[in-house]
Formats: C-alpha cells, sequence, structure tokens
C-alpha cells in the first residue's frame, strides 16, 4: 500500500489539496511534489470536474460501501463546487430522487444558455458520467452506491402530485386576488433562462416599467426540513435575473409548510414572499398535508404505528380537497393494502424498487411473515384490469421478482406469494390468464383480489373504518 492509499485508509475520503498536505508531511517532501504524486496516481478513485482550483475528491473503492463516502462528498461540494452542491441538496432534500423538471426549479442552473452559466444539463450529464446520479426518464436519482436513505419512489411520486395540485391551488389564489393577470399563469414555466415551479404576469401598480408589467415567480418546498442554504437556490435565482440590464419587477414567492428561523429570516432580508400554506389554505388543511406526507415517506413504520390513520386522512382530505384525495387514490390504496398485511407480518415496504433482468421493477407491497414473502401489485383503477396488465404482470415483473427472492439468503426458508389486487375486477381474458397461471404455479403461490374479497377481509378484519372507506372511496365507481 502505497502513502497515499495508506493516509486515505486511515483518515477516509478527502480532497485532493488535503491529502497533499498529509503526504507533505508524512514524507517531508515539496507540497508541489506531493500534489503532482496526487495528481498522477492511478491506484485511487477521484471525482473530477466539480471542484475550485481543479482540485479532486480522492477515495478507495472499499469507500464506496461506506456511510462516510456520501457526507464527505457532499460536503466536498459544499465548500469546494457550490454551485454544484445545489443539486446534490436538492436530491437529498427529496429523498434521494426527483422530476426532472422540479430538479431544473431546485438549482440554480439555467435551462437555456446564459452567459457565465453552465447550463443544467452539462451540469446533470457531469454527474452522471462520474457515476453520482442516475437517470431514469423523468427522474434524477443519487446513485445507489451512496447507500442514502431514500424515500419510496411512490412517496416521491405521490409527494410531487401534492406540490402540483397546491400549485393549482396558489395560482387559483393569485388570480382571485389580482396578483397575476387572468390567463397568464404558467406551471414548470422558463422566466429569466431559468426554470419557475410557477411564472404569472402582474399588473400589480407598482411593479410596470418601461410601460412593460412585472411577474410573480414561485417555487414551492414542503415534506422536509428547510434550512438556511436550502433557500439560497431561490435567491440566487431571483439575483441573478435582477442583474439583468432593464431587469423587470418581480414577486418572488416560496411556498413552504414548514421553515427554519433563520431560513425565513433570510428570505425575508432577500425580499421574499414567504407563503405558508397554513396561512394560503388554513391549518387545518396544513396539518392534515403534513400528516400524509409524514406517513408516506415512513410508511411501514407507520402501518407498524398507526395503521389507520390513513383512514382519518382521506375522510378529512375529502373535507378540504377531494380533487387531490381522488389523484392519489392509487397511492392510498396500497396504503390500503400494506394496512391489511401489517396486521400480522413481521415487516412490511411499500414502493420497493429493485434492478433485475436489465430492468428498474417496482414492488407496490413487499410484505414479510415468519413462514413467507408476499409481494403485491394493486391497482385502483376505474376501469377493469384488461389481458395485458396481466400478462405484463406475468411474463416480466414475477419472473424479476423470483430472481430477486432467490439472492435474498434471510428468505431461504421462507415461500414467495404473489398478489393482485383490483379495485374494478379484471375483464374475462385477464381472469381467465389469472385463473390458468395461478393454478399451473408450482414454485410459489397466486392469487388475485377483487372488489367482494376486499369487502370480506375487512369484515373479518371487523374494521368499521376500513369497511367505510372501501365502499365510499375505494370501490366507489364515480370518484
Amino acid at each position: 500500500m502505497t502513502s497515499i492509499e495508506n493516509i486515505l485508509f486511515q483518515h477516509g475520503p478527502m480532497m485532493s489539496s488535503e491529502l497533499a498536505n498529509r503526504l507533505h508531511s508524512k514524507e517531508s517532501i515539496p507540497l508541489n511534489t506531493a500534489s503532482q504524486k496526487v495528481s498522477r496516481n492511478g491506484k485511487i478513485k477521484k471525482i473530477k470536474g466539480f471542484y475550485t482550483s481543479n482540485q479532486s475528491f480522492c477515495f478507495l473503492e472499499q469507500h464506496e460501501q461506506s456511510g462516510m463516502y456520501y457526507e464527505r462528498f457532499v460536503k466536498s461540494l459544499y465548500e469546494n463546487g457550490k454551485k454544484y452542491w445545489y443539486c446534490i441538496n436538492a436530491l437529498k432534500l427529496h429523498g434521494g430522487m426527483l422530476r426532472k423538471d422540479f430538479l431544473e426549479c431546485y438549482t440554480n442552473y439555467p435551462i437555456q444558455a446564459l452567459k457565465g452559466h453552465l447550463p443544467f444539463n452539462k451540469v446533470l450529464q457531469k454527474f452522471v458520467e462520474q457515476g453520482i446520479l442516475v437517470y431514469n426518464s423523468p427522474y434524477y436519482a443519487i446513485a445507489p452506491k451512496f447507500s442514502m436513505q431514500r424515500n419510496s419512489s411512490v412517496a416521491n411520486r405521490t409527494i410531487e402530485m401534492i406540490k402540483t395540485d397546491t400549485l393549482s391551488s396558489f395560482h387559483s389564489l393569485v388570480k382571485n386576488i389580482g396578483l397575476i393577470s387572468f390567463n397568464t399563469g404558467e406551471y414548470f414555466a422558463e422566466y429569466g433562462k431559468f426554470r419557475w415551479s410557477f411564472k404569472g404576469v402582474s399588473a400589480v401598480t407598482g411593479l410596470f416599467q418601461n410601460g412593460s408589467p412585472g411577474f410573480l415567480l414561485a417555487d414551492i418546498l414542503l415534506g422536509t426540513s428547510i434550512y438556511k442554504d436550502d433557500v439560497n437556490f431561490f435567491i440566487e435565482k431571483i439575483k441573478s435575473i435582477q442583474s439583468f440590464s432593464n431587469a423587470p419587477r418581480l414577486i418572488p414567492f416560496l411556498i413552504v409548510d414548514d421553515l427554519d428561523k433563520e431560513a425565513l429570516g433570510l428570505l425575508k432580508q432577500k425580499g421574499v414572499v414567504v407563503g405558508f400554506i397554513k396561512e394560503l389554505f388554513g391549518q387545518k388543511y396544513a396539518e392534515t398535508l403534513k400528516e400524509l406526507v409524514s406517513i408516506l415517506t415512513n410508511a411501514g413504520a407507520s402501518l407498524k404505528k398507526n395503521p389507520e390513520k390513513y383512514l382519518d386522512l382521506i375522510k378529512q382530505l375529502k373535507k378540504y380537497n377531494e380533487g387531490l384525495v381522488n389523484n392519489i387514490r392509487g397511492t392510498l390504496f396500497e396504503y390500503m393494502v400494506g394496512h391489511i398485511h401489517s396486521i400480522d407480518c413481521q415487516s412490511i415496504d411499500l414502493g420497493r424498487e429493485i434492478i433485475e433482468n436489465n430492468a428498474r421493477h417496482e414492488m407496490d407491497i413487499l410484505a414479510i411473515y415468519s413462514d413467507r414473502v408476499v409481494i403485491a401489485e394493486c391497482k385502483a383503477k376505474r376501469s377493469q384490469i384488461d389481458f395485458d396488465v396481466i400478462d405484463n404482470w406475468i411474463s416480466i415483473k414475477i419472473p424479476a421478482f423470483k430472481n430477486w427472492f432467490d439472492k435474498q439468503e434471510t428468505y431461504k426458508k421462507k415461500r414467495l406469494e404473489f398478489e393482485f389486487w383490483s379495485t374494478s375486477g379484471f375483464t374475462t381474458t385477464a381472469l381467465n390468464k389469472l385463473e390458468i397461471f395461478s393454478n399451473s404455479a408450482q414454485k410459489y403461490k397466486v392469487i388475485y383480489k377483487q372488489a367482494e374479497d376486499m369487502r370480506q377481509i375487512a369484515k373479518d378484519m371487523d374494521n368499521k373504518k376500513l369497511k367505510e372507506e372501501l365502499d365510499n372511496f375505494f370501490l366507489k365507481t364515480d370518484v
């Protein structure tokens, strides 16, 4: 092991400048010589292209399996490559995964060519090429090798639905009170070559300049703790636009559900309007959204601790925002199936993603029992499940899940079961396919559930709340 490798082995990943300084002290050689040795060493791994003074982040292959690798990499960007840190921080804030249009909003990289700035696509390409991010259209995610705790994909998608719905409500509000002109509101719009969650033209007196109206620009952050550094992306975007010659007058709006005091102070100091959801749409609605996001991001633990909480939230959301609760009906149905399994299983997971057979696959429900493992597919559709959906489940998903199951040493003595739950039932051809497959399967059990099966389960559980929501929400045909 070389001196350079030994330093990394003892002290963990570090910047090339720090590594050179340590080598300089250890071997009593000139600092310039130490820097050259670090630069030329081919036995260590490096991340390049993100740092000031042409530095690199140095580590050993074994570090990629340790928790310190991710934390030190993030710190290295914050201290030596701040403009790139915004991207990683945005992903970190949102459970490691973000849809492209949201990520464009949460970084201060322009989406169109702008002098003095690297555009979004080039920055993200650098991250992907070095294996820091992975792109599975339309989502960017922090690479699995960083071993950070992640939200499930179903939680991420649902939180994004909540944000989109909140933006729609915000649009109605600012339009109705006259902050923006009628029919000018746009979602995920470009302005000043940057992406914004919302944009509207404002004809409010005082915003006109040289006969031209001003603009309202907004981004939204919810479902996570937000601190001072986390709001700088927004401030930097506004700062860039205001640096333009003949810059328009703006109303910058950041919509949040919660905010650290320092972050709030910074935003106020910079003239940003902070739109708390509780102030915009009411305290009760804000609390309901916060509780919903919490159970989605901690689904397994929530189901074990308070399995019926989601049923109360469905009732509350129906009062405040029936459109939203109907939009996330699929996610809530998965949660309901998870609820049923959570009564007796040892552990449960929603939205577990795996990579098998050269493709990414998602398990709606993964329930681990003392004697078996259940992988369930859940569909809350208005129309019956057709043959193609069942054929894809049988020919693509089940083989991938079976391969994954066979590799899990802890499941060796457990049997495997597959379930397909449908609120709307199955077409005749789909049902025939299921029946034939279920009767012929030998290495695992295959079960399918329809409306009456679910009603019987709720009856057997003697759960009045579940039975009511099954009839009034999940199995209701006119939602």
